[in-house]
């Protein structure tokens, strides 16, 4: 008697203990996961300056300019096997910001590229046949204003009428320059003024904005940053 209600018991909690049971599944499936707490995202890493943009440093900027770079971007090129490499310091004041260039052979050049570079621009010869051009150029903008004036005064009007000369554009004959690097010539025009220094088997060009009233003061400047960038070649 004894035995039968106590198996009738059983039999009983047994489907209570199993509805409990499904009971407490139900409730942990319902209760929602909670979502992790983003990540914040990491700082993006400074770009690095290019080989030629670390030849000047901030402090001999700011000694020569007045100013320390805001910002310095670099650019590779290459073109009859030469490498040009050049960082554009860009200034706070824009006008004071300057261009460095660094050309050198490359790998497998034919050898005296570089000389070869050097003499087109600089050796004497090239620079008389670029003055005997424009000298050329200068004599045939003259005798053709003339011929439009005498058209003028004939009553015959010719469509393009007087062209002005950009002189903006046009570049005096390069100077030479001693006591920096194996060679170097100082050129310039109405907006800027280039130094080219050749050392070894290097050309380093710095490049100033400024008209013909800072010729010399821009020479002094462009020298000094061209010997910081030499020291580090």
């Amino acid at each position: 008697m004894r035995l039968m209600m106590m198996t009738l018991l059983l039999c009983a909690l047994v489907p209570a203990l199993a509805c409990g049971g499904g009971g407490a599944q139900n409730a942990n499936a319902q209760r929602p996961t909670p979502t992790p707490a983003p990540t914040p995202a990491a700082a993006a890493p400074a770009l690095p300056r290019s080989a030629t943009c670390v030849l000047i440093s901030d402090e001999e900027m700011k000694e020569a300019q007045g100013e320390s770079p805001a910002d310095a971007q670099g650019s590779e090129h290459s073109a009859e096997g030469l490498s040009m490499s050049q960082c554009f310091y860009r200034l706070p004041t824009f006008d004071k910001s300057v261009n460095l260039e660094v050309v050198s052979a490359l790998d497998g050049a034919p050898g005296g590229a570089l000389k070869e570079y050097w003499r087109k621009r600089f050796h004497p010869n090239a620079i008389e046949a670029r003055e005997l051009l424009r000298q050329r150029a200068e004599e045939a903008r003259l005798a053709r204003e003339e011929e439009l004036k005498r058209e003028r005064e004939a009553g015959q009007v010719r469509e393009g009428g007087r062209r002005k000369k950009n002189r903006e554009e046009e570049h005096w004959r390069p100077e030479r320059v001693n006591g920096v690097g194996d060679e170097a010539y100082w050129s310039g025009n109405q907006k800027m003024w280039t130094l080219a220094v050749l050392r070894r088997d290097r050309v380093v060009r710095v490049t100033l904005t400024g008209g013909p009233d800072n010729r010399d003061e821009n020479l002094k400047k462009a020298t000094a940053l061209a010997r910081s960038a030499l020291k580090r070649l």
